[in-house]
């Protein structure tokens, strides 16, 4: 999957997740050239001959930070959360750029794997009316967005199989809650790595899908991925464009 030729990378933001995507990266051969934190200057000296620079700070660096990598002709994977407002700024400055930018609101293949399952709970449950269907995630006490990134990449999921539901929400209003939201819960607490479920509640049962993550390494090696997957290339992409050439969709 992409080029696993050795390569530069530049870690913009060393905090948890850095650590963990530099771990990944030796383990696979690439060399870690540049480690940056929020207040660091990003210049193409400060990286340092990357390749490619992997984005793990908060929302509200993603757009100085891209445009900063656009200027030193390095390509950019962005793994933070929370800066989707933001999305049409960075897809022009990369358009018409030299290097590419690949996004994610999640890089564990195992997330992907469980969004591609999620979208097809969707279009069973929206069949069987008997079944309400919701959703929730927990995370760390010190990830500062809510719902998670990945659990609003989720809500647009099923919304797109789901003709009875119209709009998500985060938590139940007060009352009645209204049948056509999609209702998102989140949960923040100690050092919970990341879980998402989608919940079909029924009558007599119930049924869910999950993905709870073991831990910081599936991000990691999906982030590593993309970094190799994307060298070379010029543009913006998101993690579908990755994996449909992975699976043999284009």
């Amino acid at each position: 999957m992409g080029d696993r030729g050795a390569m530069k990378l530049a870690l913009i933001g060393y905090g948890r997740m850095g650590h963990a995507v530099e771990e990944v990266a030796q383990e696979r051969g690439h060399d870690v050239v540049a480690r940056l934190d929020l207040d660091d200057p990003i210049t193409q000296a400060s990286l340092a001959g990357a390749q490619v620079a992997i984005d793990f700070t908060l929302p509200d660096a993603v757009v100085v930070n891209a445009h900063r990598v656009v200027e030193a002709e390095v390509s950019l994977v962005i793994g933070t959360t929370g800066w989707y407002e933001s999305m049409d700024e960075v897809r022009a400055a990369f358009q018409s750029a030299g290097s590419g930018c690949i996004w994610a609101p999640n890089f564990s293949l195992g997330v992907q794997l469980f969004l591609r399952l999620a979208r097809e709970a969707g279009r069973l449950v929206d069949v069987l009316e008997e079944y309400d269907i919701h959703i929730h995630e927990a995370h760390h006490r010190h990830k500062v967005d809510h719902p998670s990134g990945t659990a609003i990449h989720l809500a647009e999921v099923l919304l797109e199989n789901l003709g009875r539901k119209t709009s998500w929400r985060e938590e139940p209003a007060e009352g009645v809650p209204d049948p056509a939201v999609l209702w998102v819960s989140s949960a923040r607490a100690g050092e919970v790595p990341g879980t998402h479920e989608v919940v079909l509640e029924g009558p007599a049962d119930s049924v869910v899908v999950r993905h709870t993550a073991r831990g910081r390494d599936g991000f990691a090696r999906g982030a590593v991925a993309a970094a190799e997957w994307v060298t070379g290339k010029k543009g913006f992409f998101s993690i579908d464009d990755m994996l449909a050439e992975r699976f043999g969709l284009r």
